[in-house]
């Protein structure tokens, strides 16, 4: 499935994404936000904001002296993130913007910290490795990229993945979702990246999901 068919679904089903998955996402966010431990004053640039949670709660750490900026590929996710960055009153500059993550628009090294949450496994087994390459040239050297996602490694035999895996070989239109479970850790490592943690926890008890945080080398 290509990434601009699973584009046009997130963009019409945004609503009903932000109403329905992005509170299962809560915990996990929290805990991958924890373990950053991030900074006053940092620049994060998180790639595929979605309905802007995670943009809020980054302004919220970073503080009035850092900037936060979200992109997504779905109008209709950005529109959400812009409202609800008003909605919110964040005192960080915010901006979100359109964009494709496979060719960022952005310059090397802006970043200190780079967030991906439940957007990688979006793309094109291929195309993977090109979106976390684009993440390690807008990180500044010693900046850090934390990615949240269904990790395979180590899942393979786990009731959900099955399940999951099951559906998106099995269901009719499940595969335009785009999301199942990849190999994360192994590919930030092939692309230079040297993963210093790892936690594995459960959305709603059944759900696989691995915080990843990696520097570049």
């Amino acid at each position: 499935m290509s990434n601009e068919t699973v584009v046009e679904t997130y963009h019409r089903l945004a609503a009903l994404y932000d109403w329905f998955i992005t509170p299962l996402q809560a915990g996990t966010r929290q805990r991958a936000l924890d373990v950053l431990a991030i900074e006053c004053g940092e620049h994060v640039v998180e790639v595929g904001c979605g309905p802007g949670h995670a943009v809020v709660a980054l302004a919220e750490r970073v503080g009035p002296e850092g900037a936060i900026v979200g992109l997504d590929a779905a109008a209709s996710m950005a529109n959400r993130a812009r409202r609800r960055a008003v909605r919110e009153g964040a005192k960080t500059h915010i901006e979100i913007c359109l964009g494709d993550a496979r060719s960022l628009p952005f310059r090397a090294n802006v970043a200190d910290i780079a967030f991906i949450e439940d957007t990688l496994e979006l793309f094109a087994e291929d195309e993977i490795p090109t979106v976390v390459g684009e993440l390690k040239r807008i990180l500044r050297p010693d900046g850090r990229l934390c990615v949240v996602t269904m990790e395979r490694a180590g899942a393979e035999d786990d009731l959900f993945v099955r399940a999951y895996d099951w559906l998106f070989e099995r269901v009719p239109g499940y595969e335009r979702f785009g999301c199942r479970p990849i190999y994360a850790s192994r590919t930030l490592e092939e692309a230079g990246f040297v993963v210093e943690r790892q936690e594995h926890l459960h959305r709603a008890w059944v759900w696989p999901v691995e915080i990843l945080i990696a520097r570049p080398m």
